[in-house]
């Protein structure tokens, strides 16, 4: 962004009865391809212009957001800014973040994460679309009952965001993201199951339409012939996958706006043992390998990983300057932009359960006689205060260390953090599924409710 748009916001504001500015400018240039039946059935693009205008005076707080970013725009965001303020119920808490290192971690001062990777100017457009056919191309021949496949899909962009405010914070970062997903349906007999397989680098030389390819067959295939399990309480191997479907349904109760408002089954309970000492949760915005990778948060405030969880133990929440002076943290660099027609809120970056030194299959020798639990059906709706859930799942059951046949149509229930009291060991197999992270973790005990 040129200091050009952020002068004439300041020149706006002062004409409008002063106070402080904060400026922030996204633009995103994307790229997707979607293949089916042999050909490059779809190909879109975007290029998208995005501001978002915070002006702080008297513990009052405006927001506005423009498409444009020419003068006029500006100014009518300041102007619509200023008019939000007005009307708005003051808080001392509003307010630029307050310079200085991170609440409770001081700042390293390590370079940020590598976001963009120059190779992603140079594919050609042929390649990528070639790259989308061949996903599809290479699940058909993975194995004569791969039948169909619902998606075959390639989207890459690069995406540039920059930050002023009249505290004299001037960021800037550019990122490339380069995505890939399969969706798959393998049928025999008369049966029918599905599988997924995915894939992101920050360009498309760090894909494997291979890998991507034989996951997602692999996946499908795999649960042809499922049959359900007896009811009872099962040792249990969570695939890593799974335990991070659970981590996104735990991730609302780290963040401050909900411990304050009580809406957070971890609300209160700061040095506490809130899981086994198998499980450690952190937020670490500097992994590129990530899709949440950033330098710093949507206010200006430098990355750092943050320990939420550390043995077990609770070592405290997500916020971002607002929550941070509410709940007497300050800010933890967690300030996200949900999208350009909403003010910036409180969110992880890249969410992550710490990985173990146990491989998978010494996961599952060490569970002997239990459940590969490979999918949740509809976790997202368990409880975010209490942590209770009933929900469908499948799997694979393990028979003397080894996986056997496969498994569906039963549910699991209990609560979450009882859950994670019950996890004996975390895998080696950690995996990034966008911007959440986690291994496989093996539990002492689940209840199952099947035949």
């Amino acid at each position: 962004m040129s200091d050009r748009r952020f002068e004439v916001v300041l020149r706006e504001v002062a004409r409008l009865g002063g106070g402080e500015a904060e400026l922030y400018v996204a633009r995103s240039r994307a790229r997707g391809y979607e293949a089916r039946e042999g050909r490059l059935d779809t190909i879109a693009f975007s290029d998208t212009l995005a501001l978002g205008l915070r002006l702080f005076r008297g513990d009052r707080m405006g927001f506005s957001y423009g498409f444009a970013g020419d003068d006029a725009d500006l100014a009518r965001m300041t102007r619509e800014a200023a008019f939000c303020l007005e009307s708005s119920d003051p808080d001392e808490a509003y307010g630029l973040p307050d310079t200085g290192p991170l609440a409770g971690d001081a700042f390293s001062g390590a370079p940020g994460p590598a976001l963009c990777d120059p190779a992603w100017e140079s594919v050609a457009e042929e390649e990528k679309g070639e790259f989308a056919r061949s996903l599809e191309a290479a699940v058909l021949a993975r194995d004569p009952r791969m039948k169909r496949v619902r998606t075959a899909a390639l989207r890459d962009a690069v995406a540039e965001v920059s930050l002023r405010n009249s505290r004299g914070v001037s960021l800037e970062r550019r990122e490339t993201r380069c995505f890939a997903h399969v969706e798959t349906v393998a049928e025999d007999g008369g049966e029918g199951q599905t599988g997924y397989g995915f894939g992101f680098a920050r360009s498309l030389r760090g894909l494997s339409a291979a890998a991507i390819s034989a996951e997602g067959a692999d996946r499908a295939l795999r649960m042809l012939g499922a049959a359900r399990p007896k009811t009872g309480a099962y040792r249990m191997v969570i695939e890593n996958g799974a335990a991070a479907d659970l981590l996104d349904v735990l991730c609302p109760s780290f963040l401050a706006p909900q411990v304050a408002k009580g809406k957070s089954m971890l609300a209160g309970k700061v040095g506490a043992a809130v899981a086994s000492g198998a499980v450690s949760v952190a937020d670490d915005p500097l992994d590129p390998r990530a899709s949440g990778a950033e330098p710093f948060d949507g206010e200006g405030t430098p990355a750092r990983r943050r320990e939420l969880v550390a043995g077990g133990v609770l070592r405290g929440y997500l916020a971002d300057a607002f929550w941070g002076r509410k709940i007497g943290t300050g800010t933890t660099g967690a300030c996200r932009r949900p999208g350009a027609k909403q003010p910036p809120s409180v969110g992880p970056s890249n969410l992550c359960l710490s990985p173990g030194t146990l491989s998978f299959d010494a996961l599952l020798a060490a569970a002997g006689e239990g459940i590969l639990l490979t999918e949740f059906l509809g976790i997202h709706t368990a409880d975010p205060v209490s942590g209770d859930f009933s929900v469908g799942a499948s799997g694979l059951r393990i028979a003397g260390g080894a996986l056997a046949e496969p498994l569906h149509g039963f549910a699991v229930s209990g609560n979450i953090l009882d859950l994670l009291r019950e996890v004996e060991s975390a895998g080696s197999d950690f995996r990034w599924f966008g911007s959440t992270g986690s291994p496989s973790l093996l539990v002492s005990r689940v209840a199952v409710g099947g035949d």
